[in-house]
C-alpha cells in the first residue's frame, strides 16, 4: 500500500478575548465570569486537532502543524481585576502595565495554555497575530511573557510524557519550544502561500498608522486607537451590555429605555452618565494624542515587516496602502458614531431657541421647532454609515490583499463573522470569534452553537506552489464538521427577527456555524 506525503496543515482561529476573570457571580459583567469562559471548548477543539494531525494522512508517520492564534485572542482593554474587584481603567499601553495584566490573564485561564503547551510539545508551532485588543503583543516584554508561559506549559508535557532530561539538556528543550513559539506584529505568511492578519487595519474605529511600532508621541507607548478608548472607556462601564455580541447594545431609542429601566433603574449605576463622559473622553483623548503620519517610520515599518514575515517588500508596501486611515484623522465620523455631533447640533438649537424666545416672545411655536428640524436635516445630510457596512469593507480588502502578495489564501477576523469562499482557485475566510457571545445577559443562549475555524492543507515541503484544500470548519458537539452553507440555523423566530442584518458576503457561513 502506497503512503501518502505528509501534510502541512495551517489552522487559524481569532477572537477569544481572553481577559481577567470576573469575580462576582450576578448579572454584571457575566460574560467574563469563569463558568461562560471558553478555555475548555479550546482546550477539547485543540486535544482533537492535535490527534487528527497525528494521525496524518494515507498512513504518513506525522503531519505538520502551524496553529496561527489570528488576533485578539486577549483582551487587554478589559478591566483588570484588583483586590477581587474589576476596575475599568485606561492605563498606559505600555510594557509596565501589560506585563502584568497579561500575565493576570494567563493565570486567570490556566486550561488554554496547557493546551497551547501540548500543541508545541508535539512540535508544532503556534503563531500569535497581534490584534488590536491584544496590539501590546507587538511589545517584547509582553511578547516574552506568553512565550515564557507556553514553553513553561510544553515543558511540563514533555517531562510528563518522557524522563527528565539533564539540566543541560532541559536548556536545549527550553530553546527548541521556544522557537516554536512566534509573534507577528501585523501579519503571518506560511511557506504555501497563506496570508493571515487580523483585519483591523481596514477599520477606521481600530486601524494604527504603523502596525509593526503603533507608537505615539512616547517612546514604548502604544498610540490608542477609538476602538480601544471605546472599549476602556465606555463599554466596560456598561457591564449590562455584552461587548461580544452587537445587537446587545445596538439599539433603538426604545430598546435603551427599556434596557435602563430593567437593568438601572434601582441598580445604583448610570447609563447615560457612563456613555456622556466614556463618548467625551474618547473624543478628547483622541484630539489630544493625534500624531500626524511621518514618511520615515512608515519606511521603516515596511522594512521591519518584510524582515519578520519573509514576504517581499514590494508586496508589503502595497498592502499597506489599503489600510484605512486610523480614526484620529476622521473626527468627524467618530463625533457622528458617538453622537457627540447630534448632541452639539441639538443644544446650538436649543440656544437658538432660547435666543429667539428672548427677542421674539411671540415666535414660540418657530423656535421649539428649529432644534428638531436641524436634527432631522442633518440626518438626512449626512447618514452615518453601518457597521455592517465597515465588516464589508474588511471582507473587501481581504481580495485585495491576495492580489498584492498573490497569495493562495487570506484569512481575517475581527468581524466576529465567519466565512469561508473559494474564488477563482484563491480562499478567503474569516475565523469568526470563539468569545462569551450570548445573546442574553444571563448568557443562558449561545449565539453559536457551534465555534469556528479556518483549516488549510498542502503538501508538507511542497513551497508555494503546493495546491490548497480545506477550507471553514465547524467544531460542534466534540468534533469538527464541514461548513456546510445549507445548513438551517436551529434558533427561534424571535432571536432572528432580534438580530441586525448580515452583509451579503456573511449570511450563509454565520447561518451554518448557529445550526
Amino acid at each position: 500500500m502506497s503512503v501518502s506525503s505528509p501534510m502541512h496543515h495551517t489552522v487559524a482561529i481569532s477572537d477569544i478575548h481572553l481577559c481577567e476573570l470576573e469575580p462576582t457571580a450576578g448579572l454584571w459583567m457575566r460574560y467574563r465570569q469563569a463558568p461562560y469562559s471558553p478555555d475548555r471548548e479550546l482546550a477539547a477543539m485543540l486535544d482533537a486537532l492535535r490527534g487528527d494531525v497525528r494521525r496524518g494522512a494515507g498512513g504518513a508517520t506525522r503531519d505538520d502543524l502551524t496553529l496561527v492564534l489570528n488576533g485578539d485572542i486577549f483582551d487587554l482593554d478589559a478591566p483588570r481585576v484588583i483586590n477581587n474587584e474589576s476596575v475599568v481603567h485606561d492605563l498606559p499601553r505600555t510594557a509596565e502595565h501589560a506585563v502584568p495584566a497579561i500575565e493576570a490573564i494567563l493565570s486567570d485561564h490556566p486550561v488554554f495554555v496547557e493546551a497551547l503547551g501540548r500543541v508545541v510539545a508535539d512540535g508544532h508551532t503556534v503563531v500569535f497575530v497581534a490584534g488590536n485588543h491584544d496590539i501590546q503583543l507587538t511589545l517584547p516584554e509582553v511578547r516574552a511573557a506568553v512565550q515564557r508561559r507556553v514553553v513553561d506549559a510544553a515543558a511540563r508535557e514533555v517531562a510528563a510524557r518522557d524522563s527528565a532530561p539533564p539540566a543541560a539538556g532541559a536548556a536545549e528543550l527550553r530553546r527548541a519550544l521556544a522557537a516554536r513559539v512566534v509573534f507577528r506584529a501585523w501579519f503571518h505568511r506560511t511557506r504555501d502561500g497563506v496570508i493571515l492578519e487580523h483585519g483591523n487595519q481596514y477599520d477606521s474605529y481600530c486601524s494604527y498608522r504603523y502596525p509593526m511600532a503603533p507608537f505615539g508621541r512616547n517612546p514604548g507607548e502604544i498610540q490608542p486607537t477609538m476602538g480601544s478608548l471605546v472599549s476602556r472607556l465606555l463599554v466596560s462601564r456598561m457591564g449590562y451590555f455584552n461587548p461580544h455580541v452587537d445587537s446587545s447594545f445596538m439599539l433603538s431609542g426604545l430598546g435603551y429605555l427599556a434596557h435602563w429601566a430593567r437593568y438601572y433603574l434601582f441598580s445604583g449605576r448610570s447609563l447615560v452618565l457612563a456613555f456622556a463622559v466614556g463618548a467625551a473622553r474618547t473624543m478628547i483623548e483622541l484630539v489630544r494624542r493625534r500624531e500626524p503620519g511621518r514618511r520615515a517610520r512608515r519606511r521603516a515599518g515596511l522594512v521591519a515587516a518584510a524582515r519578520e514575515t519573509g514576504a517581499p517588500l514590494a508586496a508589503v508596501a502595497k498592502h499597506a496602502r489599503l489600510f484605512a486611515r486610523p480614526a484620529e484623522d476622521c473626527l468627524g465620523r467618530v463625533a457622528r458614531e458617538l453622537w457627540l455631533d447630534r448632541c452639539g447640533l441639538a443644544l446650538v438649537g436649543l440656544l437658538a431657541a432660547l435666543a429667539c424666545l428672548c427677542w421674539v416672545p411671540e415666535g414660540l411655536a418657530p423656535a421649539a421647532l428649529l432644534a428638531p428640524t436641524l436634527l432631522i436635516a442633518y440626518e438626512c445630510a449626512v447618514p452615518k454609515p453601518t457597521l455592517d457596512a465597515v465588516w464589508q469593507g474588511v471582507n473587501r480588502a481581504a481580495r485585495l490583499v491576495a492580489r498584492a502578495h498573490g497569495a493562495k489564501a487570506v484569512i481575517f477576523g475581527h468581524t466576529h463573522n465567519p466565512e469561508g469562499s473559494w474564488e477563482g482557485g484563491v480562499f478567503f475566510g474569516n475565523t469568526g470569534s470563539w468569545s462569551a457571545a450570548f445573546e442574553d445577559i444571563a448568557c443562558t443562549r449561545p449565539v453559536f452553537e457551534a465555534r469556528p475555524l479556518v483549516w488549510l492543507r498542502s503538501e508538507d515541503g511542497a513551497g508555494p506552489e503546493a495546491p490548497l484544500s480545506g477550507g471553514l470548519v465547524m467544531w460542534k458537539d466534540q468534533r469538527f464538521l464541514p461548513w456546510s452553507a445549507d445548513e438551517a440555523p436551529r434558533v427561534s423566530r424571535k432571536a432572528v427577527a432580534a438580530r441586525r442584518p448580515r452583509p451579503a458576503l456573511r449570511p450563509q457561513a454565520t447561518a451554518a456555524l448557529r445550526g
